[in-house]
């Protein structure tokens, strides 16, 4: 497959430090953003494990020759939720970290996306735009069950509690998603600096101005989206990785985003 790729991050206008940490693996076809939490090396810390983890288990299992991209990007958060907890435990100054993980794995006409916490995933086509994911947070259980509205979860109290994350626990539950794509389908995840300041429509919007209407400046895009997060307040770090699906096939090469 080829991608075309655009991916930018920034610390937000009322934090001291950037805990988020995103990457790009065009030739893995994988594309992933954590959002550390845990004091002031702590998510730093699980963030970075995160991303450092599960695309070495993602490689590794391309390498092996490992077909199914359910297993591959469960075994992989599996494996990084486990190496943020032991260093957990290792490390007292530590202790409690986390992160959230949302993760993109292409292969071949599919992508499987494996989530925890409430980064997230949404897919664009020209004038329209779904949300993938489901937040594990506890405003979006309170939506669930009728205690509030999709207007009050963005000024509830609670809003930024979330109910899973990777390496807070010995064991976490990975939720799957799994779609076909084709040629031309763009796909945003971020951290919740960006979707906690932005509404759907408005994202719609920029993607709409800079890709989807004929133009190719995907960059300008996340750029201009890190811009509008900041302008609506900036209160938290922001993480954009876009990817837009170019061709399809089995091998998987494209432009890298560090």
């Amino acid at each position: 497959m080829q991608f075309n790729v655009g991916f930018g991050t920034d610390i937000g206008r009322k934090r001291t430090q950037n805990q988020d940490n995103g990457a790009a693996f065009p030739e893995l076809g994988l594309f992933l953003v954590a959002d550390g939490m845990g004091g002031h090396r702590g998510g730093e810390t699980a963030s970075a494990i995160a991303v450092e983890t599960i695309s070495r288990a993602v490689r590794d299992a391309r390498t092996a020759n490992k077909p199914n991209p359910r297993e591959v990007i469960t075994n992989a958060i599996l494996e990084a939720n486990l190496a943020i907890h032991d260093r957990s435990i290792e490390d007292g100054n530590l202790q409690g970290m986390g992160t959230t993980t949302t993760a993109l794995l292409f292969n071949d006409k599919t992508l499987t996306v494996g989530h925890v916490g409430d980064s997230r995933c949404y897919y664009f086509r020209p004038g329209a735009v779904w949300q993938v994911t489901r937040d594990h947070s506890l405003v979006q259980e309170k939506l669930r069950a009728g205690l509030i509205t999709r207007e009050q979860m963005k000024t509830d109290r609670m809003k930024n509690v979330i109910t899973r994350s990777v390496g807070f626990e010995r064991e976490v539950n990975v939720e799957l998603y799994e779609m076909s794509v084709q040629p031309g389908d763009v796909f945003l995840i971020c951290s919740d600096g960006l979707s906690g300041l932005m509404e759907d429509l408005d994202m719609l919007g920029v993607i709409q101005a800079h890709l989807l209407g004929g133009g190719c400046d995907i960059k300008k895009a996340v750029s201009e989206l890190i811009e509008l997060a900041n302008k609506n307040g900036g209160d938290d770090n922001i993480t954009v990785i876009m990817v837009q699906v170019i061709t399809l096939g089995e091998s998987v090469v494209g432009e890298s985003a560090g």
